[in-house]
């Protein structure tokens, strides 16, 4: 399998090393090249928005200057996609630009995407209007919610749609090891960005004096606006930025591990809560209004966490009080969030779905005719 990886983020380039030093956790799309290479014949080939900038032609610096960054990957991963058996967009930020431009190709790489948002008017105009997923071969949805989004109302085909619930995309063996290190009984912390509701849990802290808050509201990936910069923070808080993979020591000196989230149809928050119960950390969650978390029965109330409701602060508080004042509770929950982690978070199972629906033959296209040299001398390939 040859298979060109689209990741539209800027990737540090010294990554490896750090992941090798044990300083950060080995990110999904490494782990999966990595797979992927040690397979008879493997090749896999990763370009990033640095990718844009280093190795791009004048059609993506054009498309760069007058759309964005993604298009302008999208551009790129299509001048490459003919030297390819697959390619795998890690997003529909760039999925969808790019499926849009390989169905122009008569014969086209095999194209697998994880889809994290199926709502939105947006995405009406994608499935329904243009019809995008029919230059998609496999659509990851990380949240049930998504999944019957994209079947019922976006009326994606059941064969294309691939709901994963193994969590494999967290680095287990990075957050399951960490070094063993006193823990402040008295000290509870929050980490991430996406759909974060500090609000609530500030203000449930400020009436608490006598636990310690620390927040990591940093994350590399999620494009949603910092809030707390605008909230009011209590004594008894702190706000601390961590280097990539720092959040891990956050996580084993605190007793407490809080996920606080407005409710959301994406299961924002799903890869904190997989990280803290690798640690087998206790964990207290906002459940938004599904069964169990990010719809997954096997994320029990009491068992593997705390739920709270969307905004209770009363809720907040008194979870937060019976975990803190509670260590036999603590310990149970954490040893059971450790064995959930063991069975639902292991990096093999998820790479094993991932390169099942990335194998498999390149399509022929539904729409126009073209061969893949014109197209690409009209975006300026090579």
């Amino acid at each position: 399998m040859k298979a060109l990886l689209l990741i539209p983020h800027r990737l540090a380039h010294d990554r490896h090393e750090a992941v090798r030093r044990g300083d950060r956790p080995q990110a999904d799309y490494d782990a999966l090249a990595e797979a992927i290479r040690a397979q008879p014949g493997g090749q896999a080939d990763i370009l990033d928005l640095h990718s844009v900038e280093r190795e791009g032609g004048w059609a993506v610096r054009l498309i760069r200057r007058f759309r964005d960054y993604n298009w302008a990957l999208a551009v790129l991963g299509f001048q490459r996609c003919h030297e390819y058996d697959v390619v795998l967009t890690h997003g529909e930020n760039v999925g969808l630009p790019f499926a849009l431009l390989i169905s122009t190709l008569s014969r086209r790489p095999r194209h697998v995407t994880t889809a994290y948002y199926f709502t939105g008017k947006r995405n009406f105009l994608w499935y329904r209007a243009l019809g995008a997923h029919r230059s998609i071969d496999k659509i990851f949805t990380l949240a049930r919610r998504q999944y019957e989004v994209g079947r019922e109302r976006l009326r994606i085909s059941e064969d294309k749609l691939v709901h994963v619930e193994a969590c494999g995309f967290i680095d287990a063996k990075f957050f399951g090891t960490a070094m063993a290190q006193a823990v402040n009984e008295r000290q509870i912390c929050s980490a991430g960005r996406e759909f974060r509701d500090y609000g609530t849990l500030l203000r449930a802290v400020a009436t608490l004096p006598d636990i310690k808050l620390k927040i990591d509201p940093s994350s590399p990936w999620s494009l949603h606006k910092s809030e707390v910069e605008g909230l009011s923070i209590p004594p008894n808080a702190e706000i601390c930025r961590m280097e990539m993979g720092a959040v891990r020591n956050l996580y084993a000196e605190s007793a407490v591990v809080v996920i606080p989230l407005y409710d959301n149809p994406i299961g924002a928050g799903m890869t904190t809560v997989a990280e803290v119960m690798a640690m087998g950390k206790p964990a207290i969650v906002t459940s938004p209004k599904d069964n169990g978390f990010a719809g997954r029965p096997d994320i029990i109330d009491g068992e593997n966490f705390l739920a709270v409701d969307v905004g209770d602060v009363a809720g907040m508080r008194s979870a937060i009080e019976r975990l803190m004042n509670d260590g036999e509770l603590r310990r149970r929950i954490g040893a059971n969030a450790r064995k959930w982690a063991e069975k639902h978070a292991g990096r093999q199972e998820w790479l094993d779905i991932v390169i099942e629906a990335m194998s498999g033959p390149m399509a022929g296209s539904a729409n126009r005719r073209s061969r893949p040299n014109e197209v690409l001398e009209h975006l300026g390939g090579e």
